[in-house]
């Protein structure tokens, strides 16, 4: 759903929450920010994270902000939104490694770029997003959750050289885990249908359309048509990931073989043998995963800034 307030940021307290262990934060960004917002929204706070979780604190303590700009990455906005009030309005800015959230709300711009796209007479408007609930967690979720391949890139890159900072982490991660693709033991139930079982290595569901920022493994995904998308893609041999890999920043890969695709509003993932699921939600593991996972959707559950041509 979409509402139209072209001018949102004026009528705004501004909170400005920036994550200090962002990829592409440091005090010149947050700085640089706040004075922009500064010259244009009624009042501006600026606050930095200090632990893991301290963004949803600061969103509860500062509950008479109206507008909320994350200035991090995807795990700065999920956790974020786990304090939001219904009444607060989410801004995310692409300073992390990944950025998906930014990218599937504000296409491929940066985040200069989405400031001067505020300042566009309606170029920017309010739209009442979709999230996840993931039971067995407890957690929401707000680009995605997967099991399989994007989570054992986020467990591979804890492994990759320290100087190699931000995306080019996890890009160097997925090199090593498509060497060795997943292949875990799978059913995956759509609305209590099987849309897919057998050896998988990834399934995926949103949420948004973009993961790792270019990778469109929901391509068809909306953020705000109340249901779940879900892509499953089987164990893969050597041709078969040569073969998918240049149609994911694309989504062309939808129609192979190998590959199904559903819908629904509520969706369960299990390990067939037993073992934990590999499994991340917004860009972090789920560090103590059991053998499944229930998805479920929250329809229009939380108010964001997005540009007028995002799906």
């Amino acid at each position: 759903m979409t509402e139209v307030m072209p001018d949102v940021v004026r009528q705004s307290d501004c909170l400005v929450l920036v994550n200090p262990s962002a990829a592409a934060v440091d005090a010149n960004v947050g700085r640089e920010i706040g004075c922009w917002l500064s010259s244009r929204a009624r009042t501006v706070r600026t606050a930095w994270t200090t632990a893991p979780g301290h963004a949803a604190d600061l969103a509860r303590e500062h509950a008479d902000a109206g507008l909320i700009v994350a200035v991090g990455g995807d795990g700065t906005v999920n956790e974020l939104v786990q304090g939001m009030a219904g009444h607060q309005i989410l801004c995310a800015l692409p300073a992390g490694s990944g950025n998906s959230t930014a990218r599937n709300v504000f296409g491929d711009r940066g985040w200069r770029q989405i400031l001067d796209l505020l300042d566009q007479p309606g170029a920017c408007t309010v739209r009442k997003l979709d999230l996840l609930r993931l039971v067995e967690p407890g957690a929401v979720a707000v680009l995605g959750t997967s099991t399989g391949f994007l989570a054992e890139v986020l467990l591979a890159a804890r492994a990759v050289e320290p100087s190699v900072k931000g995306l080019d982490r996890y890009l160097a991660a997925a090199v090593d885990v498509l060497r060795a693709v997943p292949a875990h033991p799978t059913r995956v139930t759509v609305d209590g249908v099987v849309l897919a079982e057998g050896p998988m290595s990834s399934v995926s569901i949103g949420g948004g359309r973009f993961r790792a920022r270019s990778f469109q493994f929901l391509p068809q995904s909306l953020l705000d048509d109340g249901l779940l998308d879900v892509s499953t893609i089987d164990a893969l041999d050597p041709s078969a990931v040569a073969d998918l890999v240049p149609l994911m920043p694309s989504g062309q890969h939808l129609g192979r073989p190998y590959v199904r695709y559903g819908r629904g509003t509520s969706v369960v993932v299990e390990r067939t043998d037993g073992l934990p699921l590999v499994a991340e939600f917004d860009g972090s593991v789920w560090a103590a995963a059991g053998s499944r996972l229930t998805v479920e959707i929250i329809p229009q559950a939380l108010s964001a800034l997005t540009a007028v041509d995002c799906p």
